[in-house]
């Protein structure tokens, strides 16, 4: 868990703080509370929070002396300063104080949760700890959505399993889609990080989400988020603002600085949906990112017939199966390429968004099965990169072709991992380098050849601890052996366990066995 420790001299601020998010479902917790930066700094050595979220106005010590002593003396401490428009100014400089970020009184919670979570590693760490999507009916979901279903009474069925005995009067489904180039670095462990925050973004709507009637929401095979809105009323559907998805868009893109786009489309009946699902997917990719489209009322028909392809491409993907993978990647050519110029070695716009979404897919399978995409396709591989690298349309899908191939030939030529061998192989890395101060997730993920996010899964999985919080346990039982078997002084302990800061050591040694390493040094 994430400790965090909130500091206000207002008890109705301090009470709003604490009610207004689910803090143990992102990963957090509140650990302590102050009501001025003096009672804070006396309580920073007895909780040392992960973070502190402190008011600006306060009496004794002010949010900004707190947050430059704490920078100064606690360096790996995060500080988030709560700030008025009257103080807009005041926040501004304090970041070049090392204050983290800020937020400006009145604010969104979903702001707040966003800004918490860009600290340091703290978007890894709310996946790892106990965050994690209802998976319930989610292959029903999909199936829906790609494959359809055109027998009524089979449609029946499946609203009652999913939405229970009230009759829906028809429904809404919203695409939310990120757009992957827009973000920082576009290389792919930033993939994985984008993949991370949809996960943790749909999570934010499951809070926000308020109509008369239920909801879903699952992803589609390209991560996208897609919300399944069933209502009681066919005036509700009509009357329906989305103001809920219209602030995620700004929040999204001033928190993270990333754009998306929402489509909202209407469905009379669950047979209904993979129209909805296919008008909302090609609109997004025709228009692009930055608002809410509203095609409730939107007529136009439009041509997308590589749904029921995708489905073949994801069950190719996780059967093994290259040959049929090319048939179904030649068909889809076959189908959608419609280039009207007479180049024939000019990619069409129509051709890229095949093969962006193709890649795409591929990109989202490897990620989500724990493979590392420079293991399979070598170091510094970038999707867009190569796709751009292309001379030619035919080059650029025979070049697809092969990265399906690739990654389908890796899993064959691995070995089947199970979730105890890779807590195994991460727990033996961790017990051979704890020493090392520099010791990361990131290096044990690259000795194993998985993505982080499988790694912390996994670990959690087996080990009932995060991976953070076993590295932690570790260090400690060693100090705590070596304390207590040696004569070594307290600064050569704390370097032997994988700190070079005895301060540190110090604070973490007591909040782990609620006592001080000197106290418990060999007498």
């Amino acid at each position: 868990m994430i400790r965090i420790m909130i500091v206000d001299d207002m008890p109705i601020f301090l009470e709003y703080l604490r009610g207004c998010i689910d803090w143990n479902a992102y990963g957090f917790e509140i650990c302590c509370e102050a009501h001025d930066g003096k009672e804070a700094l006396d309580k920073i050595e007895e909780f040392y929070p992960d973070v502190v979220l402190t008011d600006i106005t306060m009496p004794y010590i002010n949010g900004l002396e707190l947050a430059e002593r704490i920078t100064r003396n606690y360096p790996d401490i995060s500080v988030i300063l709560i700030t008025g428009n009257n103080e807009f100014e005041y926040a501004r400089k304090a970041v070049k104080i090392g204050v983290c970020d800020y937020i400006v009184k009145p604010f969104e919670k979903e702001e707040l949760i966003l800004s918490l979570l860009k600290l340091q590693d703290n978007i890894e760490k709310a996946v790892e700890s106990s965050l994690h999507q209802n998976e319930e009916h989610y292959d029903e979901l999909r199936g829906l959505i790609y494959a359809g279903v055109s027998d009524d009474d089979m449609a029946g069925k499946i609203e009652k399993r999913i939405f229970g005995e009230d009759n829906s009067k028809g429904y809404l489904l919203a695409l939310l889609s990120f757009d992957a180039k827009g973000f920082p670095e576009n290389d792919t462990d930033s993939r994985e990080r984008l993949m991370n925050w949809e996960n943790l973004i749909a999570r934010m709507l499951e809070d926000k989400l308020e109509i008369d009637g239920t909801f879903k929401i699952f992803h589609d095979f390209e991560n996208n988020i897609v919300v399944l809105m069933s209502f009681k009323s066919e005036v509700d559907i009509e009357n329906y603002k989305g103001y809920e998805f219209s602030d995620i868009i700004q929040i999204v893109k001033n928190q993270l600085g990333i754009n998306s786009a929402i489509a909202l489309s209407k469905a009379s009946s669950l047979s209904e949906l993979k129209k909805a699902y296919e008008k909302g997917l090609v609109y997004i990719a025709q228009k692009g990112y930055g608002q809410l489209y509203d095609l409730r009322n939107f007529d136009e028909k439009i041509a997308y017939s590589s749904l029921d392809a995708i489905i073949r491409l994801n069950k190719d993907l996780e059967t093994l199966q290259a040959e049929d993978a090319e048939n179904v990647l030649n068909s889809l050519w076959d189908t959608l390429h419609f280039n009207d110029t007479s180049d024939e070695n000019k990619i069409s716009i129509s051709d890229m968004n095949l093969l962006t979404s193709a890649i795409s897919i591929l990109m989202t399978n490897i990620i989500s099965n724990g493979f590392s995409i420079e293991k399979i396709y070598g170091e510094g591989f970038s999707p867009e990169k190569f796709m751009s690298a292309s001379a030619s349309s035919e080059e650029l899908k025979e070049n697809v072709i092969l990265l399906y191939k690739k990654r389908i030939e890796f899993e064959k030529g691995k070995k089947s991992s199970q979730t105890h061998d890779v807590a195994s192989a991460a727990k033996a890395y961790i017990e051979s380098h704890f020493s090392d101060s520099n010791l990361s997730i990131s290096d044990i993920s690259e000795n194993l050849c998985v993505n982080q996010t499988y790694l912390r899964k996994m670990f959690k999985s087996e080990m009932d601890m995060t991976l953070s919080e076993y590295i932690t346990h570790y260090r400690m039982q060693e100090a705590k052996h070596l304390l207590t078997s040696t004569d070594e002084i307290l600064s050569s302990i704390a370097e032997k366990v994988g700190y070079n800061d005895v301060s540190y050591f110090s604070n973490v040694f007591k909040k782990f066995y609620g006592v001080s390493p000197r106290s418990m040094a060999k007498e």
